[in-house]
């Protein structure tokens, strides 16, 4: 079995006798017999390694874009990779952190653009482009592999 983090693929690998649960090396390696918990254990992980870096990533983007936010989650949502609250909170969805880089911060400003205008609007996908002048190929990347984004 392969899993993705940041966009790169590793095989699983079952060991046991390790330090921690889950690390990564050249591979993933999960010190677990049971399937059920070693899914658990990953998923723990990823939204650690998830609220680490969309939490840094989105406070780095906002400074840059000079936009202000409240607060960053991280979601267990089914059908979104983000959303912005009219409270001017963002929340992502953790299978983000297997994405690359780039799909990542793309997403980010998405969400933050939303800060300002809470549509799709022209206006809107101006604001994402000056934020991310490539973002219609981290989009399309998005469209096409989001659903590969799984444990």
């Amino acid at each position: 079995m392969d899993l993705s983090y940041l966009g790169k693929k590793y095989t699983l690998e079952i060991r046991q006798n390790k330090k921690s649960i889950v690390e990564l090396e050249d591979k993933f390696y999960v010190s677990c017999n049971n399937t059920h918990t070693t899914k658990r254990y990953i998923t723990a992980w990823y939204k650690i390694q998830a609220r680490k870096t969309i939490h840094q990533r989105a406070k780095h983007l906002s400074q840059l874009a000079n936009l202000r936010y409240n607060t960053t989650s991280i979601t267990d949502a089914a059908t979104r990779w983000g959303s912005c609250s009219s409270d001017k909170n963002l929340h992502f969805n953790w299978k983000l952190i297997m994405a690359p880089p780039p799909v990542i911060d793309y997403v980010i400003a998405h969400e933050l653009a939303h800060l300002t205008e809470m549509n799709h609007s022209r206006a809107f996908w101006e604001k994402v482009r000056r934020m991310f002048p490539l973002y219609r190929q981290h989009r399309t990347w998005l469209k096409r592999h989001g659903h590969t984004l799984t444990i």
